[in-house]
């Protein structure tokens, strides 16, 4: 078996392994390959020709106050079906990490994509991150504003509201490949934002800041019946977190608002 990075020519191949792995849509898969591969590194394991499993580390900026430091998002971590059990997502994390060593990455996050799977990337030394997250909450009475905003005023608005956490802070391109709608929330003198997506089941608030007292602001949006909403804090073990130089316990917990579900 073959430990590799990715390249232009391995994209039918990672597009049919996604399909096997997570079972999205072609144009859900597209969409990736289309706007966020060009921004990450690609890593895979081969065996003659096939690719057995795959991941993306997308770079991102692990920020508190002034303090910036070098992170990396494990995305899409996939074994072919037919090849699972076999040692074979152990070993290319384990080339990831080490090829993110070389780019002076200081740590990996990842989000399990079910809860099963905290327990196996515990044996690999992540280590739960959490975030306050509700699911299908009552729906608050309409109380204070909200009003749309840019990409662009957004992150700025979050950073100012996380400045004093230790969080993820995102370029315009990842913001933009989340495709939610921004919001800029006024309540009792308060100042928030929220990140909203709409699913299926409903509006995914996949952030809202600061805290979850801002959703009756939120509620004065209307359609954005919220299916799920997620905040800083809490004890929801949401995302996972490997330092691969130096443990920096003042930087965690780490909150991550976008997985990109």
């Amino acid at each position: 078996m073959r430990l590799r990075k990715t390249t232009q020519d391995d994209i039918p191949q990672l597009k049919a392994l996604w399909k096997a792995g997570f079972g999205d849509t072609d144009a859900e898969i597209d969409r990736f390959f289309d706007a966020a591969w060009p921004h990450c590194l690609g890593f895979c394991a081969e065996e003659e020709g096939q690719l057995l499993a795959a991941l993306y580390a997308l770079p991102q900026t692990l920020v508190l106050g002034e303090r910036q430091e070098k992170a990396a998002y494990l995305y899409a971590v996939t074994t072919a079906p037919a090849f699972r059990g076999k040692g074979i997502c152990r070993a290319l994390m384990a080339y990831a990490e080490k090829e993110l060593r070389k780019k002076w990455f200081a740590c990996a996050l990842l989000v399990p994509g079910e809860p099963s799977l905290f327990g196996f990337y515990e044996t690999l030394g992540y280590r739960a991150q959490y975030a306050h997250e509700i699911a299908a909450p009552q729906t608050p009475s309409k109380h204070g504003t909200a009003h749309p905003i840019e990409l662009r005023a957004y992150a700025g608005l979050r950073e100012t509201l996380l400045y004093a956490a230790p969080h993820v802070r995102y370029d315009a391109h990842w913001l933009s490949y989340a495709g939610t709608k921004f919001y800029a929330l006024q309540l009792e003198g308060r100042t928030g934002c929220a990140a909203v997506r709409q699913s299926p089941n409903g509006a995914c608030v996949c952030e809202l800041l600061p805290d979850m007292a801002m959703l009756p602001a939120l509620a004065a949006v209307p359609g954005q019946t919220p299916a799920l909403v997620r905040a800083a804090g809490g004890a929801t073990a949401f995302a996972m977190l490997k330092w691969l130089d130096t443990p920096r316990p003042e930087l965690e917990p780490v909150y991550l608002a976008f997985a990109f579900e």
